[in-house]
């Protein structure tokens, strides 16, 4: 069968076999983290574990029964998860966040401000030290950004480059990556052509590191910057904000409101920058 017609059907195989693996860890570690939660005193998010488990799993079933190719096609190959290679992704991540927000308070657009314990209303997780706090965020971030690298830099771009090369691979999981996320409080056209340009970043992080972990470090980096580090909403969920928290003003069109830092005009000049470097100087963050 033609490589392009053979693309809906595997990517049918890794979404039944997604929804089948998330649904049966859900099934196996709901009472494990039912009685966690009752034993902390709070809730202990079950969900990040348990997509991330289902991802892997599709990932599993259809590289081996259904492609018969190795781990290597999504960027997971020897030396994969090597530490200077992560790394790097995590430099690259936290950099572009700080910068964004650092370009933001010299525009008068983000300043810091100490607010009453107890964070912001319907965060998600309870009163608790900057620490406690942070640790949290990594537990729900980590699993998160894994789970979608996976799924967009991961599995979706090997297809596509297979079935039609590298940029549409590259433009096709941005795209699918921005209509993700306009599942989330506040989105709009802004917000989406922002988390765009966020995935072909990550694109690029993948395809010069020659690493996915490399990519989740940055992804991951970007989150929790502005969670754990600014307490600023990531992208339009808040989080607990122990102790003080940044807070966005003038434009949503610049600051990026209620999404948060990467959802406005700065986030667009300093990611369309990073690509514009990234790809004008091809050898910048190869391995060697």
């Amino acid at each position: 069968m033609n490589t392009a017609l053979r693309v809906p059907w595997r990517l049918l195989s890794f979404g039944v076999a997604w929804i089948l693996a998330q649904g049966i860890a859900e099934s196996v570690l709901g009472p494990v983290f039912g009685l966690l939660s009752r034993r902390v005193g709070e809730t202990v998010p079950m969900y990040p574990c348990t997509m991330l488990i289902g991802v892997a799993a599709a990932c599993a079933v259809a590289l081996r029964f259904v492609d018969d190719v190795p781990w290597s096609v999504m960027a997971l190959g020897d030396g994969a998860w090597r530490l200077k290679r992560i790394g790097r992704g995590a430099l690259l991540g936290t950099a572009a966040m700080l910068g964004t927000a650092s370009l933001l308070w010299v525009v008068g657009a983000l300043r810091i401000e100490a607010i009453p314990a107890g964070g912001l209303d319907g965060a998600a997780f309870m009163e608790d030290s900057w620490g406690g706090t942070a640790l949290r965020l990594l537990w729900l971030l980590g699993p998160a950004a894994l789970w979608e690298e996976l799924v967009f830099r991961g599995y979706l771009y090997a297809v596509a480059e297979e079935a039609a090369g590298r940029w549409v691979a590259r433009v096709s999981s941005s795209v699918a990556f921005g209509a993700v996320h306009l599942m989330n409080p506040g989105a709009n056209v802004r917000t989406t052509v922002v988390v765009m340009l966020a995935g072909l970043c990550l694109c690029l992080v993948r395809e010069r590191t020659g690493s996915l972990p490399a990519a989740w470090s940055a992804h991951l980096a970007w989150n929790w910057v502005m969670a754990a580090v600014l307490h600023v909403p990531v992208s339009g969920l808040p989080f607990a904000t122990p102790g003080y928290r940044a807070t966005l003003s003038g434009s949503d069109w610049i600051s990026g409101g209620a999404w948060g830092p990467e959802g406005g005009l700065v986030a667009m000049l300093v990611l369309g920058g990073a690509l514009a470097v990234g790809y004008r100087h091809r050898g910048a963050l190869t391995e060697t």
